[in-house]
């Protein structure tokens, strides 16, 4: 009998659906039959049909008429250039905010990175949730830091930018290793913020999104030497 699903366990099939895409139960490419993943789940189809419109907006699967959702792929020529793209826009914004931050939004991002800082997925009750926290947290800092750029046009440019699989896909395989290295390049950015020191931050910014598109870049090439 299929479980029946209220809003409280929707974000049960939610990240269970998430886990299986990012984890690559699911390939790129592949298709996502609804029927086959309620089967799988244990639910209603209505609940499978809720998750990939959440998944969507995500950046994980994409719905196409006549084909239905699919897993959203990314060769590494893709990687390249939304990181190289990245790391100009982001370092750009960092350098600009260096002379134009406030007192209160150097408080915030000082507060979200110790948020950051004190997740362990290890520790977590649940691991799903916890990266997934991470995930909105480290979305807030970057984007705290565009905001205090005062450009408006760059920060519409740096979202059409990020690509949030990638981003999932990054702090689902960090060890708590890759975390701390993570979490020391916001410390240095943030030191470099309190400074206003702009060719610091720029600096730092870049070497922070070149080390993520390397993890990205490696994990993507173990998962087509697996196939």
């Amino acid at each position: 009998m299929r479980e029946v699903v209220g809003e409280a366990g929707m974000g049960g099939v939610l990240g269970r659906m998430r886990a299986l895409i990012i984890e690559g139960e699911y390939r790129p490419d592949e298709r996502l039959i609804e029927e086959h993943l309620a089967e799988r789940l244990g639910v209603s189809r209505t609940p499978v049909r809720q998750a990939l419109t959440m998944l969507e907006a995500e950046g994980l699967v994409e719905i196409a008429p006549n084909r239905g959702a699919v897993v959203c792929s990314f060769s590494i020529e893709d990687v390249w250039d939304i990181y190289d793209l990245r790391a100009v826009l982001e370092g750009y914004a960092a350098r600009r905010a260096a002379d134009r931050i406030t007192g209160e939004e150097l408080s915030r991002i000082g507060e979200v990175v110790e948020e950051q800082a004190g997740i362990s997925p290890e520790e977590a009750v649940d691991r799903e949730e916890a990266i997934r926290r991470i995930v909105e947290v480290n979305q807030v800092f970057h984007g705290a830091i565009v905001a205090a750029s005062r450009n408006g046009r760059l920060g519409k440019l740096i979202q059409r930018t990020v690509e949030v699989p990638l981003v999932f896909k990054a702090f689902h395989l960090y060890t708590p290793k890759e975390r701390a290295i993570s979490n020391h390049y916001h410390r240095q950015i943030l030191t470099a913020l309190e400074n206003g020191d702009g060719e610091r931050a720029e600096i730092v910014m870049r070497e922070h999104v070149y080390e993520g598109r390397d993890f990205v870049i490696k994990a993507l090439r173990e998962d087509a030497n697996r196939e």
